[in-house]
């Protein structure tokens, strides 16, 4: 489905280490898909050599080296307080050129980064640069990085990486993560880690769709992805994962493109000319439907007005407080009606 959709990248885990990952990454190459897989080391220097030739017997095209420079970070990773971000950062050399050396390619993921010095971040960038990373990967790792920040730190780095292009991947636990991943690309990142329905650890990862919508809709970026396979892909990943979506989720939830408000359900009931009022794009464009229910905020009389006209009733002025009544009764009880029960109710009444 990622293929169709027009994915061109996928993180296969840690497949050095978990087996299920490592047939993911395989069964991709021996199917013959042409999208391009990426690993991580684990973080023992001990199984490094043995993750990367096991990630080369399944033909990964990146394998992920991670780095850490934060005090907390490097005492959970090493468990040695001796280590220091210098001594992270003179193991750069020697794991990139051996997965060089035994024909892989390398990314320097910069888990995270955005807590890092920067300074020292910039150093390791330089290091990895000068030792043929073929991207670099930085973490917001607990998505606590404000938005002028990400871009400061993306225009600061450009000219230290040149060519080799940057990448983005930010947690969601400020809400933050659509907004980070745009702030970055707008600086020139050219990777993003993105995950469909916001999955991931604590809050998330970033959302495929959120993004996605927004580069295409807001900054007239063609991302080569299939807009209109986003919702059946959501409602895919739901069904799989058994993490429900919320229904007031951008772009794919249930109730995106549903309208109960008064002024809102109006310019639904006459999209063809007014779908632009209350809707920022057709819903189709992302395989969802426009929908209109009634409720308490529909209770106005004009909406209610105007589906009569739709039905063809011309003299339903003198039943308009019987179909106001009931629908009131009904949606005190009920919560809402749908459109097609208030259509029912007002043939019942007039006929």
């Amino acid at each position: 489905m990622l293929e169709e959709l027009g994915v061109e990248h996928i993180d296969c885990g840690y497949i050095g280490q978990v087996q299920d990952q490592w047939e993911l990454a395989n069964q991709i190459k021996e199917l013959g898909m042409k999208i391009k897989t990426y690993s991580h080391l684990s973080t023992n220097p001990s199984r490094w050599t043995d993750e990367i030739h096991k990630s080369l017997e399944a033909k990964l095209d990146y394998i992920g080296f991670g780095i850490v420079l934060t005090e907390w970070q490097l005492q959970l990773f090493t468990r040695d307080k001796n280590i220091t971000p210098e001594i992270m950062i003179s193991l750069i050399p020697s794991v990139l050129k051996r997965i060089k050396r035994f024909g892989g390619e390398a990314i320097l993921d910069c888990v995270d980064a955005t807590r890092s010095d920067f300074s020292i971040l910039k150093k390791a960038i330089e290091k990895g640069v000068k030792n043929g990373a073929k991207m670099i990967m930085l973490y917001d790792t607990v998505g606590a990085c404000n938005i002028p920040a990400i871009s400061y730190m993306f225009q600061q780095l450009k000219p230290i990486v040149k060519d080799v292009p940057l990448g983005i991947h930010v947690h969601d636990d400020f809400g933050l993560g659509t907004a980070s991943t745009i702030a970055a690309v707008e600086q020139g990142a050219q990777y993003m880690d993105l995950v469909v329905n916001k999955l991931g650890d604590r809050a998330g990862n970033t959302s495929l769709e959120e993004v996605i919508i927004s580069l295409e809709m807001l900054y007239g970026i063609d991302t080569g992805i299939d807009l209109s396979k986003l919702y059946n892909l959501s409602r895919h990943i739901e069904k799989v994962s058994g993490v429900p979506l919320p229904y007031n989720k951008p772009v794919v939830g249930k109730n995106t493109f549903l309208h109960e408000s008064e002024l809102h359900v109006m310019g639904a009931l006459e999209k063809d000319k007014f779908w632009m009022c209350f809707t920022p794009y057709k819903p189709e464009i992302v395989g969802q439907k426009e929908k209109i229910i009634f409720g308490p905020t529909t209770l106005h009389g004009d909406a209610i007005r105007m589906k009569c006209e739709q039905l063809g009733f011309k003299n339903y002025e003198k039943y308009i407080k019987e179909i106001l009544d009931t629908t009131h009764t009904l949606i005190t009880k009920k919560k809402y009606i749908t459109e097609e029960e208030l259509a029912e109710l007002i043939e019942n009444i007039i006929r």
